[in-house]
């Protein structure tokens, strides 16, 4: 089911915004609770890469592992984790808008088992998590880039 989908022009061509999406130095700075994250499977980063992903959840520090399922530099970039027995499935997708690059982040949900009973409420949650994601990419870029 689909969580959200989120959108922002970054005055910024793909390749550099590509560029800053998959620069893992970077995530802290706009990526929603992470802390870090790493590539834990032998480099270049391709379709089937893991990543280690490092989060602060309301004072716990987490970690959990993503799957990148699409890797299409500089158009597509997208990963699979699975926590509490829900998947989420993101993708950033993006296109070159005037000077600059149209960015698309969605996330669809999958609940396993009986976690369909809250999945209203995991949606809601998700798309807070998520909202403002898009702004802090936006204004690192544009901030970064100059």
């Amino acid at each position: 089911m689909r969580s959200f989908t989120y959108s922002t022009h970054i005055e910024r061509p793909p390749d550099a915004v590509f560029s800053f999406l998959i620069d893992f130095k970077t995530a802290s700075r706009w990526r929603s609770l992470v802390r870090t994250v790493e590539l834990i499977t032998p480099p270049p980063m391709r379709e089937g890469s893991k990543l280690r992903v490092t989060v602060d959840v309301m004072g716990k520090i987490r970690q959990a592992t993503s799957d990148v399922w699409v890797f299409d530099p500089p158009r597509r970039y997208g990963l699979t984790n699975t926590a509490s027995n829900i998947t989420g499935v993101f993708e950033y997708s993006l296109e070159p808008e005037g000077s600059g690059t149209l960015v698309r982040f969605t996330c669809d949900i999958k609940p396993h088992g009986l976690m369909w009973l809250v999945l209203p409420f995991a949606l809601r949650t998700n798309r807070m998590r998520y909202r403002d994601q898009l702004d802090r990419l936006k204004a690192a870029v544009e901030e970064r880039i100059r």
